[in-house]
């Protein structure tokens, strides 16, 4: 992959122009190698190495985007406009989507099937694995898996021997923290947002996967419109920092920017259904402290943990998905001689469901995020969790906190959904827009419905498996 100028760039015919730099559109690419293809990534921001990123101890260039929030809760939104986007800043936690979170209407009557199903994009979630060297247990059975992990699980905390051994809903935590394969082992500092030792899996550290003779990436051009004529998409326009606003020409578009700036993209060129920046959301997420009559920690990566016991079942037709995470580092300490490391603790996870209500619209030709709160739906599996967390903790114990909301789980959902035509989605199975058969949206923006669990290796596997029909 090779930097390229504005102005040459804007001479050259693309057979494919993929926006952003980050998992989306990087795993997209990978399916493209070898082929012969002219590939241009428009990455909106700059490229900083990992030493530069140490040295300003900076997480910049972090983007802001404008809200306006009726839920009377903070609500704050990950933003990354750098070469390799989010993939810089994330924290390599990667548990699979379970069968049960792609046919929710199906099982549970509750909001809509997504178009493809688990055992599609399942081998395509095994070669994702194999990609960022993802470490866990293959004797973890509540994801069906058609391979084994690349390497092994990080060593457990002390509490999570006995919660392991004792309590079958918990299972070590997947991660692209490495423990084996080309990166340095994972330090345990707890500062993953920033690696200090480049352990985790990043686009920049991860190049050579990326490399090909006809891929070039343009830096500081953001992607405003995708050009259309006779129901094709034929480029895009990008402001650029060399010359201005320029058009690109290229045979196919992929829109990898994330969820947010992929929505206003199309609310700009007038492209795609009536949903389109509808139905934006995450996760939501809520501490739990809990003191226990031993000294816990010493586990072998940042989160090592994750209990499932609220993930999955028929309550779901009433109340929210949660999966339970148990961090290591960093830890929550009891303030009390002789007991300071005799504390589990832990962070409930719920999933949330799309509402058409939460919403990108464009003020001013900028995106602007109409936000009311999370569904009444999330919330109550929140409540279930705390009221029964205790009976997934098999040893004597006192939760003695739990926190408020968190202001963001940095996993940005929804605004451009598959479907199975243009009134119940945006994008089809393969991910390309209704209408306009040869301009992809990659990225979580295009899951159906939102998950407990973390969505990195799904819209990985998702790009992987689009970029395999081009």
């Amino acid at each position: 992959m090779k930097p390229i100028s504005a102005a040459d760039a804007q001479k050259t015919s693309w057979d494919v122009i993929l926006v952003g730099t980050s998992f989306a559109s990087c795993f997209f690419a990978y399916k493209l190698k070898g082929r012969g293809l002219r590939v241009l990534f428009l990455e909106r921001g700059p490229f900083i190495d990992h030493d530069t990123q140490l040295e300003t101890r900076v997480p910049h260039p972090t983007g802001g985007v404008a809200q306006e929030n009726s839920s009377g809760q903070r609500k704050d939104w990950t933003v990354r406009h750098q070469f390799g986007g989010c993939s810089n800043c994330w924290w390599g936690n990667t548990p699979r989507l379970q069968p049960s979170d792609f046919e929710l209407f199906s099982r549970y009557g509750v909001a809509q099937d997504w178009p493809v199903s688990y055992g599609d994009i399942e081998p395509y979630m095994v070669e994702a694995e194999y990609l960022m060297d993802i470490a866990g247990s293959d004797e973890a059975g509540y994801a069906p898996r058609s391979a084994p992990f690349p390497f092994p699980p990080h060593a457990p905390t002390r509490a999570e021997r006995k919660l392991f051994a004792q309590e079958p809903s918990w299972q070590p935590m997947p991660c692209a923290r490495s423990n084996g394969g080309r990166r340095t082992t994972c330090c345990v500092s707890g500062a993953c947002n920033l690696c200090p030792v480049d352990a985790k899996f990043t686009i920049l550290n991860s190049l050579e996967l990326f490399e090909d003779e006809g891929f070039h990436y343009l830096l500081d051009a953001e992607c405003r419109t995708v050009e259309t004529a006779a129901g094709l998409a034929t480029g895009v326009v990008a402001q650029t920092a060399e010359l201005g606003p320029i058009t690109l020409r290229a045979d196919f578009v992929g829109l990898g920017a994330n969820p947010i700036f992929n929505s206003a993209i199309l609310l700009r060129s007038g492209i795609g259904s009536d949903l389109v920046g509808r139905g934006l959301h995450e996760q939501v997420g809520q501490f739990v402290w809990v003191n226990i009559p031993f000294d816990n920690y010493y586990g072998g990566t940042s989160l090592t943990g994750m209990g499932y016991g609220f993930y999955d079942g028929e309550f779901r037709r009433e109340a929210a998905s949660v999966l339970i995470e148990s961090w290591n580092a960093p830890p929550s300490l009891r303030l009390e001689k002789g007991k300071w490391l005799q504390r589990l603790k832990l962070k409930l996870v719920a999933e949330d469901l799309p509402q058409e209500q939460n919403r990108v619209v464009l003020k001013d030709d900028a995106p602007t995020i109409l936000w009311s709160g999370h569904s009444a739906y999330a919330y109550a599996g929140l409540a279930r969790a705390r009221e029964r967390v205790s009976s997934l903790i098999p040893f004597d114990h006192e939760i003695v906190g739990i926190g408020g909301i968190e202001p963001t789980e940095a996993h940005i959902i929804g605004g451009t959904p598959m479907g199975t035509g243009s009134k119940t989605g945006v994008v089809d199975k393969n991910l390309r827009v209704f209408g306009v058969s040869n301009l992809a949206c990659l990225g979580a923006g295009t899951f159906t419905t939102g998950a407990a669990a973390n969505p990195t290796l799904t819209l990985s596997a998702l790009s992987l498996y689009a970029g395999e029909q081009l």
